[in-house]
């Protein structure tokens, strides 16, 4: 199913292992160098700013080519429009598919392509035909799923992540009005059922090569639990999609348990990151603080914006830099030191990598017959040879 070489691909785990154990200083230079050499990988990955560099590229041209395929049609209908686009899309999915086979694994050529061939597909169906949201999000469903399981890429998996929560979401909303109360609670349970799944996925074996892209699914997963709950953000959506009549300053129906979840979920991320240290709860948890002051702030003014920005800003820096100064020497399993993974990676574990194999070469034994001879006896007073 992946289209890439799946051998090149674990190639380039392992060779991620030995990059990381040279940054460690536990193995040396030539030993990497080894490793790379044991472990060949005929795909193509630029550095950051080559990959860039082709993805913005990759862009203009397709933007360019677009813009051709509309002289050729300038005076056609709006349903000639959508077919071309709908066409235009596919073409960009077969360009995808002949440069993958060309190497490209995330050269920014590949990436371009994943982000542009999906939406001319949708956006060409749009247009074709009027298609309701459930039915947009069941297709973004199916093509962004398609494509991850193809390409492996990480965006492609937390856009298929959301488009669930959205079909759950819209198909919840259409049993009724008690069902619009309840869409908040619905969301969340999808979001938490997303996460579990997701997290017994990332510990198979068969899946190491998707892991960076379910880590991707549970941020997104976790993310949209906190949405779900978060005050701001129900009471805006109800306004806007369920005709929720409200006054200015009027508080929704049972305001108090969305201001329960708004404050509390950020912490208890928190507070299971470090349990566990699990650096992705702890993460999105801290991100999420400011998630929850915005939501207080535009509510409650307690002071104006500028002191309250002050305030928060000077004790953010003291906070920091005591933290800093307690974790220069690791406690409790936590530390200042730069950690050699990227933040992708850092739940993910690559088992069974046999990098020494790489380090010495294996000696084969030869069968050459019993032989003795040679020995000398030398214990309990002995003397002499046998």
């Amino acid at each position: 199913m992946i289209a890439y070489n799946n051998k090149w691909l674990n190639n380039l785990l392992i060779r991620k292992e030995a990059d990381k154990a040279y940054q460690s200083a536990c193995i040396s230079k030539e030993e990497k160098e080894q490793v790379y050499t044991a472990y060949p990988s005929g795909l193509y990955t630029p550095n950051l700013f080559v990959r860039l560099g082709l993805f913005i590229l990759t862009i203009i041209i397709a933007l360019f080519t677009l813009g051709l395929f509309f002289l050729f049609f300038i005076s056609a209908r709006e349903e000639q429009v959508g077919g071309m686009i709908f066409f235009f899309g596919l073409i960009l999915y077969a360009a995808l598919e002949f440069m993958v086979n060309k190497n490209h694994y995330n050269s920014g050529v590949d990436d371009a392509l994943l982000l542009t061939c999906p939406i001319g597909i949708i956006c060409g169906l749009n247009i074709l035909s009027t298609i309701s949201w459930l039915a947009n999000a069941i297709f973004i469903f199916i093509l962004a799923l398609y494509l991850f399981l193809r390409f492996t890429n990480r965006i492609m998996a937390a856009v298929t992540g959301l488009a669930f929560i959205a079909i759950v979401f819209l198909s919840f909303i259409k049993l009724g009005e008690t069902a619009k109360a309840l869409a908040p609670f619905a969301v969340m349970i999808t979001a938490a059922f997303i996460f579990l799944f997701v997290q017994r996925l990332i510990k198979k074996e068969k899946s190491k090569q998707y892991r960076d892209g379910l880590l991707m699914v549970s941020i997104t997963a976790l993310v949209c639990f906190y949405a779900a709950g978060n005050y701001y953000v129900v009471r805006e959506t109800s306004i806007a999609l369920f005709n929720l009549n409200l006054q200015e300053g009027e508080s929704m129906p049972v305001a108090w348990l969305f201001w329960i979840f708004t404050v509390t979920i950020p912490i208890l991320y928190i507070v299971r990151g470090i349990q566990k240290k699990d650096v992705v709860f702890l993460r999105i948890g801290l991100l999420l603080i400011a998630a929850m002051v915005f939501t207080v702030r535009y509510y409650y003014h307690v002071m104006p914006i500028e002191s309250a920005a002050v305030i928060a800003g000077i004790l953010f820096i003291v906070l920091a830099y005591a933290l800093i100064k307690y974790l220069e020497e690791p406690r409790h399993g936590f530390t200042y030191k730069k950690e050699d993974d990227a933040f992708f990676m850092d739940k993910v574990q690559i088992e069974s990598l046999l990098i020494a194999q790489a380090f010495t070469g294996t000696a084969t034994p030869t069968d050459s017959g019993t032989q003795f001879g040679g020995g000398t006896g030398g214990g309990g007073g002995a003397t002499g040879d046998y």
